[in-house]
Protein backbone atom coordinates (compact mmCIF):
# COMPACT_ATOMS: atom_id res chain seq x y z
CA UNK A 1 0.00 0.00 0.00
CA UNK A 2 1.27 3.49 -0.84
CA UNK A 3 2.15 5.64 2.13
CA UNK A 4 1.40 8.87 0.30
CA UNK A 5 -2.33 8.62 1.02
CA UNK A 6 -1.88 9.03 4.72
CA UNK A 7 0.48 11.97 4.23
CA UNK A 8 -1.94 13.60 1.83
CA UNK A 9 -4.81 13.37 4.31
CA UNK A 10 -2.65 14.96 6.97
CA UNK A 11 -1.71 17.87 4.73
CA UNK A 12 -5.29 18.46 3.61
CA UNK A 13 -6.19 19.33 7.20
CA UNK A 14 -3.61 22.14 7.25
CA UNK A 15 -4.83 25.62 6.18
CA UNK A 16 -3.79 26.60 2.67
CA UNK A 17 -2.05 29.78 3.83
CA UNK A 18 0.10 27.79 6.24
CA UNK A 19 1.08 25.26 3.57
CA UNK A 20 2.13 28.05 1.23
CA UNK A 21 4.17 29.63 4.01
CA UNK A 22 5.83 26.30 4.78
CA UNK A 23 6.89 25.84 1.16
CA UNK A 24 8.04 29.48 0.97
CA UNK A 25 10.21 29.07 4.06
CA UNK A 26 11.72 25.90 2.66
CA UNK A 27 12.49 27.82 -0.54
CA UNK A 28 14.09 30.66 1.43
CA UNK A 29 16.36 28.15 3.13
CA UNK A 30 17.52 26.12 0.16
CA UNK A 31 16.63 25.64 -3.51
CA UNK A 32 17.57 21.97 -3.21
CA UNK A 33 15.15 21.54 -0.32
CA UNK A 34 12.41 23.21 -2.34
CA UNK A 35 13.11 20.90 -5.28
CA UNK A 36 13.02 17.82 -3.03
CA UNK A 37 9.86 19.00 -1.29
CA UNK A 38 8.00 19.51 -4.55
CA UNK A 39 8.88 16.09 -5.88
CA UNK A 40 8.28 14.23 -2.63
CA UNK A 41 4.65 15.24 -2.20
CA UNK A 42 1.95 15.96 -4.78
CA UNK A 43 0.06 18.27 -2.45
CA UNK A 44 3.06 20.48 -1.72
CA UNK A 45 4.04 20.43 -5.39
CA UNK A 46 0.58 21.69 -6.29
CA UNK A 47 0.76 24.53 -3.77
CA UNK A 48 4.25 25.42 -4.95
CA UNK A 49 3.07 25.66 -8.58
CA UNK A 50 -0.09 27.64 -7.81
CA UNK A 51 1.82 30.11 -5.62
CA UNK A 52 4.93 30.14 -7.78
CA UNK A 53 5.40 33.93 -7.80
CA UNK A 54 5.29 34.22 -4.01
CA UNK A 55 7.73 31.34 -3.59
CA UNK A 56 10.05 32.52 -6.37
CA UNK A 57 10.32 35.86 -4.58
CA UNK A 58 11.68 34.13 -1.47
CA UNK A 59 13.66 31.19 -2.85
CA UNK A 60 17.34 30.98 -1.93
CA UNK A 61 19.82 31.36 -4.80
CA UNK A 62 22.90 30.26 -2.86
CA UNK A 63 23.31 27.19 -5.09
CA UNK A 64 23.50 29.29 -8.25
CA UNK A 65 26.48 31.13 -9.69
CA UNK A 66 26.20 34.87 -9.11
CA UNK A 67 27.01 35.42 -12.77
CA UNK A 68 24.98 32.83 -14.73
CA UNK A 69 27.46 31.90 -17.45
CA UNK A 70 25.46 30.15 -20.15
CA UNK A 71 28.15 27.50 -20.59
CA UNK A 72 27.70 26.39 -16.99
CA UNK A 73 24.03 27.10 -16.45
CA UNK A 74 21.25 25.08 -18.05
CA UNK A 75 18.40 26.79 -19.90
CA UNK A 76 16.06 25.51 -17.21
CA UNK A 77 18.05 27.31 -14.53
CA UNK A 78 18.16 30.50 -16.59
CA UNK A 79 14.38 30.41 -16.97
CA UNK A 80 14.09 29.87 -13.23
CA UNK A 81 16.35 32.83 -12.46
CA UNK A 82 14.37 35.03 -14.87
CA UNK A 83 11.20 34.00 -13.04
CA UNK A 84 12.78 35.01 -9.74
CA UNK A 85 13.63 38.44 -11.19
CA UNK A 86 10.08 38.91 -12.46
CA UNK A 87 8.76 37.89 -9.02
CA UNK A 88 10.86 40.53 -7.29
CA UNK A 89 13.32 38.20 -5.55
CA UNK A 90 15.79 40.69 -3.93
CA UNK A 91 18.86 38.49 -4.47
CA UNK A 92 17.92 37.83 -8.10
CA UNK A 93 17.39 41.56 -8.67
CA UNK A 94 20.75 42.34 -7.05
CA UNK A 95 22.63 39.85 -9.20
CA UNK A 96 20.87 40.95 -12.37
CA UNK A 97 21.55 44.60 -11.54
CA UNK A 98 25.27 43.92 -11.06
CA UNK A 99 25.51 42.12 -14.40
CA UNK A 100 23.48 44.78 -16.22
CA UNK A 101 25.38 47.75 -14.84
CA UNK A 102 28.95 46.49 -14.73
CA UNK A 103 28.91 43.65 -17.25
CA UNK A 104 26.62 44.91 -19.99
CA UNK A 105 26.77 48.68 -19.43
CA UNK A 106 22.96 48.77 -19.27
CA UNK A 107 23.08 51.64 -16.82
CA UNK A 108 19.40 52.42 -16.30
CA UNK A 109 18.14 48.85 -16.08
CA UNK A 110 21.03 47.90 -13.81
CA UNK A 111 20.35 50.73 -11.38
CA UNK A 112 16.61 50.03 -11.44
CA UNK A 113 17.15 46.39 -10.45
CA UNK A 114 19.57 47.39 -7.70
CA UNK A 115 17.11 50.00 -6.40
CA UNK A 116 14.31 47.45 -6.27
CA UNK A 117 16.54 45.04 -4.38
CA UNK A 118 17.68 47.78 -1.99
CA UNK A 119 14.08 48.85 -1.36
CA UNK A 120 13.38 45.25 -0.35
CA UNK A 121 16.07 45.45 2.32
CA UNK A 122 18.95 43.88 0.38
CA UNK A 123 22.07 45.33 2.05
CA UNK A 124 24.52 44.45 -0.74
CA UNK A 125 22.32 46.25 -3.25
CA UNK A 126 22.16 49.30 -0.97
CA UNK A 127 25.95 49.29 -0.69
CA UNK A 128 26.47 49.04 -4.45
CA UNK A 129 23.90 51.77 -5.14
CA UNK A 130 25.86 54.04 -2.80
CA UNK A 131 29.11 53.35 -4.68
CA UNK A 132 27.49 53.85 -8.08
CA UNK A 133 26.01 57.21 -7.07
CA UNK A 134 29.44 58.36 -5.87
CA UNK A 135 30.92 57.32 -9.21
CA UNK A 136 28.30 59.36 -11.06
CA UNK A 137 29.47 62.55 -9.29
CA UNK A 138 27.59 65.80 -8.73
CA UNK A 139 24.49 65.61 -6.57
CA UNK A 140 24.47 61.85 -6.98
CA UNK A 141 27.85 61.70 -5.22
CA UNK A 142 26.43 63.40 -2.14
CA UNK A 143 23.50 60.98 -2.05
CA UNK A 144 25.83 58.04 -2.47
CA UNK A 145 28.07 59.24 0.36
CA UNK A 146 25.06 59.46 2.67
CA UNK A 147 24.12 55.88 1.85
CA UNK A 148 27.64 54.56 2.55
CA UNK A 149 27.97 56.61 5.74
CA UNK A 150 24.56 55.49 7.04
CA UNK A 151 25.49 51.86 6.43
CA UNK A 152 28.74 52.41 8.35
CA UNK A 153 26.74 53.79 11.29
CA UNK A 154 23.95 51.21 11.27
CA UNK A 155 25.73 47.97 10.35
CA UNK A 156 28.43 46.13 12.33
CA UNK A 157 31.93 46.48 10.93
CA UNK A 158 32.07 42.74 10.24
CA UNK A 159 28.86 42.90 8.20
CA UNK A 160 30.17 45.74 6.04
CA UNK A 161 33.37 43.77 5.45
CA UNK A 162 31.33 40.74 4.34
CA UNK A 163 29.27 42.87 1.95
CA UNK A 164 32.41 44.47 0.50
CA UNK A 165 34.13 41.10 0.06
CA UNK A 166 31.12 39.49 -1.60
CA UNK A 167 30.77 42.38 -4.03
CA UNK A 168 34.49 42.18 -4.79
CA UNK A 169 34.27 38.47 -5.56
CA UNK A 170 31.35 39.09 -7.88
CA UNK A 171 33.16 41.76 -9.90
CA UNK A 172 36.27 39.61 -10.15
CA UNK A 173 34.18 36.75 -11.58
CA UNK A 174 32.81 38.75 -14.51
CA UNK A 175 33.86 40.86 -17.47
CA UNK A 176 33.40 44.52 -16.61
CA UNK A 177 32.40 46.30 -19.81
CA UNK A 178 31.01 49.57 -18.52
CA UNK A 179 33.24 52.00 -20.40
CA UNK A 180 31.95 54.88 -18.27
CA UNK A 181 34.05 53.44 -15.43
CA UNK A 182 37.14 52.23 -17.26
CA UNK A 183 40.11 54.56 -17.61
CA UNK A 184 38.34 57.46 -15.90
CA UNK A 185 39.69 59.55 -13.04
CA UNK A 186 38.70 58.26 -9.62
CA UNK A 187 36.12 60.52 -7.91
CA UNK A 188 37.27 62.21 -4.71
CA UNK A 189 34.94 62.55 -1.73
CA UNK A 190 37.21 64.29 0.78
CA UNK A 191 39.04 67.43 -0.35
CA UNK A 192 40.49 68.14 3.11
CA UNK A 193 42.47 65.09 4.14
CA UNK A 194 44.81 62.76 2.29
CA UNK A 195 44.49 59.81 4.65
CA UNK A 196 42.33 57.99 2.15
CA UNK A 197 45.37 57.55 -0.08
CA UNK A 198 47.47 55.94 2.66
CA UNK A 199 48.73 52.39 2.43
CA UNK A 200 47.24 51.07 5.68
CA UNK A 201 46.22 47.43 5.74
CA UNK A 202 42.68 47.12 4.40
CA UNK A 203 41.07 46.30 7.75
CA UNK A 204 42.79 49.22 9.42
CA UNK A 205 42.00 51.66 6.63
CA UNK A 206 38.27 51.13 6.96
CA UNK A 207 38.20 50.75 10.74
CA UNK A 208 40.18 53.80 11.87
CA UNK A 209 39.01 56.61 9.61
CA UNK A 210 37.02 59.21 11.53
CA UNK A 211 36.42 61.43 8.52
CA UNK A 212 33.27 60.17 6.80
CA UNK A 213 34.32 61.50 3.40
CA UNK A 214 37.69 59.71 3.74
CA UNK A 215 35.83 56.52 4.56
CA UNK A 216 33.84 56.88 1.32
CA UNK A 217 37.10 57.49 -0.54
CA UNK A 218 38.47 54.23 0.83
CA UNK A 219 35.45 52.36 -0.48
CA UNK A 220 35.97 53.88 -3.91
CA UNK A 221 39.71 53.11 -3.82
CA UNK A 222 38.91 49.50 -3.01
CA UNK A 223 36.50 49.38 -5.96
CA UNK A 224 39.08 51.06 -8.22
CA UNK A 225 41.60 48.36 -7.37
CA UNK A 226 39.17 45.72 -8.68
CA UNK A 227 38.00 47.43 -11.87
CA UNK A 228 40.09 46.75 -14.98
CA UNK A 229 42.20 49.64 -16.23
CA UNK A 230 41.12 49.00 -19.82
CA UNK A 231 38.83 46.74 -21.86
Amino acid sequence: MKKTCKKKNTLVSIPTELLVEIVARVAASSFDDLFNTKFSCRTLNKFADVNDKYISKRVSLDKFHVVPWTSKTSNQHIVFLDRCIDSGNPEALYRHGIVQYFGKAEINSGIECLRRAANSGHLEATFVIGLILILHGGEDKERGMKIIINMKKLQPRKKIAEIRERFSRTLKSMWVKNTALIGKARPICCTTHRRANSTFHMWKRFADLECEACYCDQEIIHLWEILPKSI
